[in-house]
């Protein structure tokens, strides 16, 4: 931007998350000239600087929390097993007992004294395991490998001494009053086996992750949704014991529950009782809701299946949505818009494009529908051709890729217009330099995968410095757009939801429509995906 004395500003977009009060805002910053050439080459430079600055901070936003969040998950997935053990074999051992003991006090030395939990030199073999178990993001000498190395630690005590509780907890006997009379204890053994909410979801999230049933963010958001059902409905409350009661307590809670109360100041680190219905702190969001429900309704049904309730008193508790406002979660570009984002990162005028991702990755977006997440996992082998036609292959094969659904994995003629504006050359240049992933700058988080940069970009700060945005308009909707301009194209609707990566509707396509629709019928459809619009 100019003033009216002709020196040139850059408008530099601060996102929300590194404002002390959560609101997005902008720095205006005078460049000194009133060259444009010399205020371009400048604003570029500050950009580029900005644009790691932004990185470095937001990349710590719920950091600590989600790696407290696995070693939680971690060491009570063992202390469940371990009870199991000692369960069904009786109490420890007097050695067993003693190696707990003995771990109780290295674990206790080691987290006063820093030293390492295995008497060596260091932990970094047992950390290296447990970062490659649950496909963590944390390099050797990060402060994130600090958090881990202290808080490992830390667990690990915890663990020990919850074992050795629970363990001493079995010599007592509490016999009370009164002896049930035969019949009472048959029909107490009729009733299906004890088990705790605790207990009942370590087993559930142990058997789901044995089946490999989760992606590594789903990990962690159940965890999440289960952490609150115990602070709700107390973590070691029989399930047996519940009743529609409490389902529609835990539902009346969902409703009031705060949005972002880790991150919240007006919420973080205060019991739930203190931050229900708070005035002025916004709740979360219908599907938001529904998730937690859907969470809490699958574990149930698990234990049903499995003999420990009768019933699922979650089942059908979700909160009914209208179709319209399913529909409105997103709304799709206008043409106008779509104009405005292909002119800003072909021509970059603006100097907002200061990595090929930015472009090559909004462009994809653009010109396929393809989900953030699938556009962010690329590789260049997935860049190819088949049948004479070149495709994006959407699949699961590689470093850490994970797919929606079974409907995901598919091919997407690439769109012409993306061919005309380089694609090809820019894949090449990357395996000329024995790159294998599309954008390799791309860092792995466990909670949104490989797609966490090109999300800040482009929601943080292209839609922002554009004008575009706002709760409803965000990188997902390029899937709406494009969902919305083939079916005014006159493509069939089974037709765009292979492209897009929707699953089928009715017993025809599911069962007897398997092999799909040819790769020819997919270019030609997707080249009717047209916005009047030179590249």
């Amino acid at each position: 931007m100019k003033s009216r004395c002709g020196v040139f500003y850059l408008r530099w977009p601060i996102p929300k998350q590194l404002h002390p009060e959560k609101k997005a805002s902008t720095l205006k910053l005078s460049l000194q000239t009133r060259d444009p050439r010399k205020a371009l080459r400048l604003s570029r430079s500050l950009s580029q600087i900005g644009d790691r600055l932004n990185d470095r901070g937001m990349a710590y936003g719920m950091r600590y929390e989600e790696l407290r969040g696995v070693l939680i998950e971690h060491f009570r997935r063992l202390l469940n097993e371990v009870k199991a053990e000692i369960n069904a074999a009786g109490p420890l051992s007097e050695f067993d007992r003693e190696i707990y003991e003995s771990s109780k006090r290295v674990a206790k030395h080691a987290k006063v004294t820093d030293r390492p939990l295995s008497l060596v030199q260091s932990d970094d073999d047992l950390l290296t395991r447990f970062i490659k178990e649950y496909d963590l993001d944390i390099e050797p000498g990060s402060t994130e490998y600090g958090w881990l190395d202290r808080d490992m630690k830390l667990s690990f005590h915890e663990f020990t001494k919850a074992v050795l509780a629970y363990n001493e907890s079995l010599l007592r006997y509490d016999l009370g009053p009164d002896v049930q009379p035969p019949q009472a204890d048959q029909e107490e053994a009729a009733k299906p086996c004890s088990m705790t909410i605790a207990d009942a979801a370590a087993a559930y999230t142990a058997e789901r992750q044995r089946g490999k049933a989760w992606a590594a963010k789903t990990i962690i958001e159940k965890a999440d949704h289960i952490r609150l059902l115990e602070e709700i409905l107390g973590s070691d409350t029989d399930v047996r014991a519940l009743t529609a009661m409490e389902a529609r307590r835990v539902k009346e809670t969902l409703l009031v529950y705060p949005r972002n109360r880790s991150k919240n100041p007006a919420t973080r680190g205060k019991p739930l009782v203190e931050v229900l219905g708070l005035p002025n702190v916004e709740p979360i969001q219908v599907p938001t809701i529904n998730k937690y429900l859907q969470t809490y309704s699958e574990l149930f049904e698990w234990a049903k299946q499995n003999h420990h309730v009768t019933e699922n008193l979650f089942s059908d508790l979700t909160v009914k949505q209208s179709k319209r406002n399913k529909d409105d979660d997103r709304e799709a570009y206008t043409d106008e818009q779509i104009r405005l984002i292909l002119q800003t990162v072909l021509d970059n005028e603006r100097g907002l494009v200061t990595k090929p991702y930015q472009r090559w990755a909004t462009l994809i977006g653009i010109y396929t529908g393809a989900r953030l997440g699938e556009v962010a996992q690329l590789h260049l082998k997935d860049i190819r051709q088949q049948d004479g036609v070149w495709v994006f292959d959407m699949n699961e094969e590689g470093d850490r890729k994970s797919l929606k659904t079974s409907a995901a994995r598919r091919l997407v003629p690439i769109h012409q217009k993306l061919i005309d504006a380089g694609l090809l050359g820019y894949v090449q240049a990357m395996k000329d330099r024995e790159a294998t992933k599309l954008f390799p700058e791309f860092t792995y988080d466990p909670k949104n995968g490989w797609g966490r940069q090109l999300s800040r970009w482009f929601n943080d700060r292209l839609l922002v410095e554009l004008g575009l945005k706002t709760k409803t308009r965000v990188f997902h909707s390029l899937r709406h757009t494009v969902n919305t301009r083939l079916l005014q194209a006159g493509v069939s609707p089974a037709l765009v939801k292979s492209i897009i990566g929707h699953e089928q509707e009715g017993m025809t396509h599911r069962q007897y429509f398997k092999e799909g629709f040819t790769l020819q019928q997919l270019k030609e459809a997707m080249q009717k995906l047209d916005y009047s619009l030179p590249v």
